[in-house]
Formats: structure tokens, sequence, C-alpha cells
């Protein structure tokens, strides 16, 4: 024979999964207050480098990605550490003062011929 649920049941029942549902979400929160709360991947629009330098990138293979939908996404730890081997060289400097002058002065004398 089935036995007849009452409404004291249901609310125990309910009860308890409101108990259950609030110690997880407080367990989630304290988790993410004590750690990083900042994603784990990149997608082109939150990437530091760009979306279009992120998307070149990933489609050349520097770092591994792959598609959620039709987002590129990428582990925001290997994106950042392609970007650290990313070092700019330094551009030469130009000449000044009087090394300067003088090579304009000197591209600026007609060459003799040679006969």
């Amino acid at each position: 024979m089935r036995k007849s649920v009452t409404q004291d049941d249901l609310l125990k029942a309910f009860a308890t999964i409101a108990r259950y549902l609030a110690d997880s979400i407080r367990e989630a929160a304290n988790e993410n207050a004590a750690g990083d709360t900042s994603p784990a991947y990149y997608d082109a629009r939150s990437s530091p480098t760009g979306p279009t330098t992120f998307r070149r990138a990933a489609a050349a293979g520097a770092f591994p990605s792959f598609r959620v939908g039709r987002k590129l996404m990428a582990r925001k730890a290997d994106v950042d550490a392609w970007i650290a081997t990313q070092a700019r060289t330094p551009k030469p400097k130009k000449q000044s003062g009087d090394d300067a002058d003088a090579a304009f002065f000197a591209s600026l004398q007609p060459r003799r011929s040679s006969r």
C-alpha cells in the first residue's frame, strides 16, 4: 500500500534541500573569497593582446586554444607565458649632434666621377 504524503513531509523535504543548497553556495563563496576570482581563460575580447592578435597567435599555434561555440578560448597561463616570450628589441639609436650633421652634409656633396 502507498503511504500518502502530507504537507508537513513536503515542507521537511524542501527545508532539507534548501539547507543543502545554502551550504553549497556558502562553501563556493568562501572558496572564491580566499582564492583567485579571475577567470582561468581568455577569449579574444578579454585577452590583453587585443582580439586580432589573440586570434592570429592562436591560429599560428602560439598557445593551445579551443572553441566554445563561436568563442575562441585559451588558458590564461598559456597566453600570459606566450606574451612574456614576446619581448621587443629596442630600436637602434639615431645619430645625434655632429655625426648626424656630418653625414647629412656629406650626402649633399656632389660625387666625383672616376675617369
